[in-house]
């Protein structure tokens, strides 16, 4: 029978092993970290992905709302061919409760439409300041209007550096989405609207 003394003196063949050891506990940690800083990086990808995925999702309802808009207003698509974001357009001051005629109709469609763009609606005010809540960020929106065919582009900036996308040139003249437009995000959309004769 071998006896081992608890200062790890050999006695016999054996030694007394008393606790862990420094690098043991060090190989520990460094593991640990690694692991954690791994889903850290996960979280924030996460993140980003998620915030792109937002903003898409309210692009398309965005772009579906313009063309409805446009279909139930056929005779008056020229007048809704513009460029839009960032609070271009005044509220009309007529065509609020009443009848309107279709250029009143256009107009008001415009003006609301822009206002879901910017997020205008829903605001916060922190430290005396309002910010939009919804909408887009950085929002620039191009309708354009040849014999019928409608499309609708929207433009705004995503969380992470890309290709600029090459669909559309709506939003790539002003400085908002990085150099290159590397963080330019864009949807279009292509319908077909008869006119009315």
């Amino acid at each position: 029978m071998l006896i081992e003394s608890r200062r790890g003196e050999r006695v016999g063949m054996r030694y007394l092993q008393q606790g862990i050891g420094l690098i043991e506990v060090l190989i520990a940690v460094l593991v640990l970290s690694v692991g954690i800083l791994g889903v850290a990086a996960l979280q924030i990808t996460g993140k980003q992905a998620l915030s792109d995925a937002s903003q898409r999702s309210v692009a398309t309802g965005l772009a579906r709302d313009m063309a409805e808009r446009m279909r139930s207003n056929p005779s008056e698509l020229e007048s809704y061919e513009t460029t839009l974001g960032g609070g271009t357009i005044t509220e009309p001051g007529t065509c609020r409760n009443t009848n309107c005629t279709t250029a009143q109709l256009a107009a008001r469609d415009l003006f609301e439409w822009e206002q879901l763009l910017d997020g205008a609606d829903e605001t916060v005010v922190i430290g005396g300041v309002t910010t939009n809540t919804g909408g887009l960020v950085n929002p620039r929106a191009c309708i354009t209007h040849t014999l019928g065919k409608i499309t609708v582009a929207i433009a705004w900036r995503g969380t992470t550096d890309q290709l600029n996308p090459t669909a559309s040139t709506c939003g790539e003249d002003v400085t908002l989405y990085d150099t290159d437009n590397t963080r330019r995000r864009l949807l279009v959309i292509n319908t077909y609207i008869a006119t009315l004769s």
